[in-house]
């Protein structure tokens, strides 16, 4: 498609994946004056609505904007029109991560809320399945005992192994397959002949410190208090990606560590991270104090539920499995894996969780297309012309 190709379908098929009021918009940029993120090289949200209205998708694809956005919502409180420029990003966001994925599988979930608890759902129940016919046929186990009756704990976690490594890893090979995708279509959009372009090693410094810290978040002046409550819920997930994925036997563990054991410890402090983090957005959103927690996307509570289940979950679990209570710990298991999987199986690749990517890389390449639009005369020279 040429780059200025009008697509007329386009804002139908955004409106698809949620709200996007550009009928009230009459461009007045009030939204962009009042972003702190917003520059020269990313001039959002009015620059990607204006994509929408005009058809233009390909420049739409193309865009960093729609991610270096962090959702603080003073677009929203600036508009005259109250038009909600926030939750149109929120969308465009999900757009585009459908545009990504190359199975198809996110915009089905992102366009239709059946689909999207449907999904999870199917997961869940898939769970629930494998865990009966563990029982059953691996365990030899009489059906009448199913729900009376507790496995030893040595069935727990050894068996699991390959099952845990490929819900993580699994989901983790799409999701970055899809980052490649993204990175392809901006990247080979911005490609400047005048100017000296970042190096790769300083494009990969600025994912990284992007992708641990959310210091752009931190950058605007409402986020700033949304920022720990991110940053610790990214501290706690990849500190469970991490051990779950390159620790598993020393973590996953049937053995009882004492109380100052590492393995433990690791545990009870991702376990802070993500109940504090994502209680903390819960109790905000439930408030509604501010326009960034106004929003009632289905996914954005639905993420954070799962995400809290998870943690709360999986310390029961430890708890029962601590105090020897060992029915209880079968059925809290089954009830933290039937949270827990669908999660990653769903959410990591497809859903809201996929931004802990597509942001760092958005940043990464803005960085880039920054460096390559360096003015290429001297201040003395502009002033020059200037007076001419």
């Amino acid at each position: 498609m040429n780059y200025y190709e009008s697509d007329l379908k386009l804002m139908a098929e955004v409106r698809r994946y949620g709200k996007f009021d550009a009928e009230g918009c009459f461009n007045c940029g009030s939204c962009t004056l009042s972003c702190d993120l917003s520059n020269d090289q990313a001039t959002f949200p009015r620059k990607s609505m204006r994509h929408v209205v005009m058809g233009v998708k390909q420049a739409l694809l193309e865009s960093v904007d729609p991610w270096v956005c962090h959702d603080c919502g003073d677009c929203s409180v600036a508009c005259p029109r109250q038009t909600k420029p926030q939750e149109s990003m929120m969308t465009l966001r999900r757009y585009l991560v459908s545009a990504y994925d190359w199975t198809g599988i996110a915009s089905k979930i992102n366009r239709s809320k059946a689909g999207y608890i449907g999904a999870l759902s199917f997961m869940a129940v898939v769970v629930l399945l494998l865990t009966g016919l563990y029982h059953v046929y691996v365990a030899k186990m009489p059906l009448s005992d199913l729900t009376t009756t507790a496995l030893p704990l040595e069935h727990m976690f050894p068996t699991m192994t390959y099952f845990t490594l490929a819900v993580i890893l699994l989901p983790l090979l799409i999701l970055t397959t899809n980052a490649f995708r993204m990175y392809g279509l901006i990247a080979s959009a911005n490609q400047y002949s005048r100017g000296s372009s970042p190096s790769l090693p300083s494009r990969v410094l600025t994912f990284l410190t992007h992708f641990f810290t959310y210091k752009k978040m931190a950058e605007c002046p409402t986020g700033k208090s949304r920022w720990v409550e991110h940053l610790f819920i990214g501290i706690g997930c990849l500190m469970m990606l991490f051990v779950k994925t390159f620790a598993l036997s020393w973590f996953q563990t049937d053995q009882v560590h004492p109380f100052f054991h590492p393995q433990r410890w690791v545990g009870y402090l991702a376990t802070f991270f993500l109940l504090y983090g994502t209680g903390s957005i819960l109790i905000a959103r439930i408030k509604k104090e501010k326009e960034v927690y106004k929003s009632s996307g289905l996914q954005d509570w639905t993420f954070l539920l799962l995400l809290f289940g998870t943690a709360l979950s999986g310390i029961i679990l430890h708890l029962c499995r601590i105090s020897g209570l060992e029915l209880a710990t079968c059925y809290t298991y089954a009830i933290h894996l039937i949270i827990a999987v669908p999660m990653l199986v769903i959410e990591m690749p497809f859903g809201k969780w996929t931004h802990m990517i597509y942001r760092p890389l958005a940043i990464s390449l803005q960085s880039k297309k920054e460096g390559t639009l360096q003015p290429q005369w001297s201040q003395k020279e502009v002033s020059k012309y200037a007076t001419a």
